[in-house]
């Protein structure tokens, strides 16, 4: 579709303008997450792993590597054991079912380790927040809230769908 008219064409502009920058601020965020897992002794899977668990409370290794997309069995058993010896999670029995365990993060570790890496990005995100109005801020809230949603939906619908397969190369010739 394409637009009509000047302010159509400037509203055109500007949402191609904040489609870019979304995309720019997304991977930004990755780099930084990986950043930030670097500087803890983590790596990215690891460091997504921790992060849920602090952000959505204990879980089972099922649940934790069917919300990162890891295959159950040996590679969420590697992160488990890699975040547990890092001294960032621990295990208990499940208390419904023995057989199982839940997963859990450590707080006091999460706080001391990670909590202060963030420091400096918080104070600088607060000084740009700072500046907004009220109305602004919570319009902001909103867009953020809504636009992570979106995100957590469309990852489960490309996580449960077939990868796609690379064209293969021709043949030399």
């Amino acid at each position: 579709m394409q637009p009509h008219g000047d302010e159509d064409d400037r509203s055109f502009g500007t949402l191609m303008s904040l489609a870019t920058a979304l995309r720019v601020q997304a991977a930004r965020t990755v780099l930084f997450q990986s950043a930030v897992a670097q500087s803890v002794g983590l790596n990215a899977t690891d460091f997504n792993c921790l992060s849920l668990l602090d952000l959505e409370g204990p879980m089972t290794p099922g649940r934790l590597a069917e919300r990162v997309g890891l295959s159950r069995g040996g590679a969420i058993t590697a992160v488990i054991d890699h975040l547990q010896k890092a001294g960032f999670v621990h295990r208990r029995p499940d208390p419904l079912d023995r057989r199982r365990v839940i997963v859990e993060a450590v707080p006091e570790a999460f706080a001391e380790r990670v909590e202060t890496v963030f420091a400096e990005y918080r104070a600088a995100l607060g000084k740009l927040l700072s500046g907004l109005t009220a109305e602004q801020q919570q319009l902001l809230l909103e867009i953020t809230t809504k636009g992570n949603e979106i995100f957590h939906t469309e990852t489960l619908r490309l996580l449960s769908r077939e990868p796609v397969k690379s064209p293969k190369a021709p043949a030399a010739s």
